[in-house]
């Protein structure tokens, strides 16, 4: 059988529907951002300590937009140190986008989409304080915890759950048993009764107070006793005024400026009389003076022992009549002896008096 041959036109067609295709598949690709045809792109280093699931094709975000994606993953150079990062990660971003965004301030940040999600690598835009870093130069990158960081706390957060879990389970299983108070409360028959009673006999005292009884009853019941309170609180707010006003007493000490000067100054005065008090007894304290010394000086103190002493002695020989002073004291027949002089003294002052020519004579002669 001869094979029809292809026509001019159904060349046309075909090559037209083909190219169609092409460029609606390059249309797309465009958009989502897999292709940059129609669009400058520049391309970035930058090193993270581990890729942790990083692969080609994953977006590149500046401040949380997309603006490329990741070109390639691998190792760099054996790093010398422990705090070299070996892992070195090709960026390919949008040059219109990021312009002059890309600073040396920047940070690139390896990220993740959501909890599960694929990896996304976040760069911060820099500030003017940094200089635009060129293409193909190496971004500065701060490591984030990793998802075995991640995985490692959630596995203690479920730990942590399962210990709370198993503990809720033993408390709900003690309370369906009875046991502790939450248990009593509810299996408890005897402590249902005894709320139930408390509860009526709240009910009942609730109405005896309603009804005007006990004392609680004529407080909210009793119209008197609301007008003797009201009564008392005019009369607080009447004192009140008055103090306010500066009557009475107590209203003269609140308002009066000369009596609060005066006691002031008494204050004052008070308080100058304390300190010289403070300096009388400091300087009694420190030996001065006649009463400090009489206090802190050991020669005065053993005088005055030894004066009183003599005293003491002196006082001993009059109790026991020795001595002039002693005898007179203590010897009768002296003290009888001065009673019967002075008896005798009076009778010859009377007698003087009544006849004083007896006693003196005045004698005149002539030559």
């Amino acid at each position: 059988m001869p094979r029809a041959k292809t026509t001019l036109s159904e060349l046309r067609v075909g090559i037209l529907t083909v190219a169609t295709i092409v460029i609606l598949i390059v249309f797309i690709l465009s958009v989502t951002g897999d292709i940059s045809i129609f669009k400058d792109s520049v391309t970035f280093r930058t090193r993270f300590s581990a890729g942790e699931g990083l692969k080609a094709g994953d977006e590149v975000r500046l401040g949380g937009k997309r603006v490329g994606k990741v070109e390639s993953v691998d190792f760099g150079d054996v790093p010398k140190s422990p705090d070299e990062k070996p892992i070195v990660v090709t960026l390919t971003v949008n040059a219109t986008e990021v312009r002059d965004r890309i600073r040396a301030d920047s940070k690139a940040v390896l990220g993740q989409q959501g909890f599960l999600g694929d990896r996304v690598i976040d760069i911060t835009p820099g500030t003017t304080a940094g200089a635009v870093l060129p293409p193909n130069s190496e971004i500065p990158s701060a490591d984030v915890t990793g998802l075995a960081q991640v995985f490692g706390g959630a596995n203690d957060l479920l730990v942590i759950f399962n210990t709370v879990g198993k503990q809720i389970q033993e408390l709900m299983d003690n309370i369906n048993k009875g046991q502790g108070t939450i248990g009593k409360l509810l299996h408890d028959d005897q402590l249902y009764v005894n709320l139930n009673r408390t509860v009526v006999d709240a009910q009942a005292l609730v109405n005896r107070m309603k009804e005007g009884e006990g004392t609680i009853g004529k407080l909210l019941n009793d119209p008197a006793i609301y007008n003797d309170l009201r009564g008392i609180t005019d009369q607080l707010k009447t004192i009140s005024t008055d103090l306010s006003a500066g009557k009475g007493t107590a209203g003269k000490l609140l308002k009066d400026e000369k009596l609060y000067n005066d006691a002031s100054e008494a204050i004052a005065k008070a308080k100058t009389s304390i300190e010289k008090l403070d300096r009388i007894v400091a300087d009694v304290e420190a030996g001065r003076g006649t009463i400090g010394k009489l206090f802190k000086d050991e020669k005065l103190h053993a005088d005055l022992q030894s004066t009183i002493s003599s005293v003491r002695a002196i006082s001993d020989r009059l109790e026991r009549g020795e001595g002039s002073a002693g005898k007179f004291l203590r010897d009768d027949k002296l003290y009888n002896n001065v009673d019967q002089m002075s008896a005798e003294m009076v009778k010859l002052l009377y007698d003087f008096r009544q006849n004083p020519k007896k006693y003196l004579s005045i004698k005149v002669s002539l030559f």
